[in-house]
């Protein structure tokens, strides 16, 4: 008897429990004794049931065939026969998957990727705050006008870096 039968037999006690079909004595069904009662063969026939059920249960199928949905254990009939795809179909179509998602990549840079200034194309924000860190008046004019945070403007007359680059 396999493991899942000895399960299902003994998680089924309980109901042979309560319909008075165990015998403590001989630890055993009641319907194997001399008289059973026709309820106790039925809840003993039913448990054996139930456990053998579960006990080796394989996988089921579900097959349309000719309109009508089926289960079965068997494999789904095949109306056509197969055709395995070719190396060449294999490559084109892996190919073809390969440039949609390179395509779509792009297409979310380009969509994500932000407005340059119309201004001065040869600066961008780098995250440079401090006159320091700059190069030439026109390149700390570019900072104040489009970079948030900086520190180039102490006396806030719109003019940057005016003791090292814009005299």
């Amino acid at each position: 008897m396999s493991m899942n039968v000895q399960t299902g037999l003994a998680s089924a006690g309980w109901i042979d429990r309560v319909l008075g079909c165990w015998d403590e004595r001989s630890r055993q069904l009641r319907a194997r004794v001399a008289s059973p009662s026709l309820l106790c063969i039925v809840v003993a026939a039913v448990t054996l049931v139930l456990a053998a059920a579960g006990a080796d249960a394989a996988s089921m199928n579900k097959c349309v065939i000719n309109g009508t949905v089926t289960y079965q254990q068997a494999r789904c009939p095949s109306t056509q026969p197969r055709k395995d795809p070719t190396l060449e179909e294999l490559n084109a179509a892996e190919k073809a998957r390969r440039a949609a998602a390179a395509s779509a990549a792009a297409a979310s840079r380009r969509e994500t990727a932000p407005v340059p200034a119309a201004t001065s194309s040869r600066f961008s924000c780098d995250g440079r705050t401090r006159c320091t860190q700059m190069r030439s008046c026109e390149e700390a004019k570019f900072f104040l006008d489009h970079c948030p945070g900086v520190q180039m403007d102490g006396d806030h007359d719109g003019i940057p870096c005016e003791q090292q680059w814009c005299h």
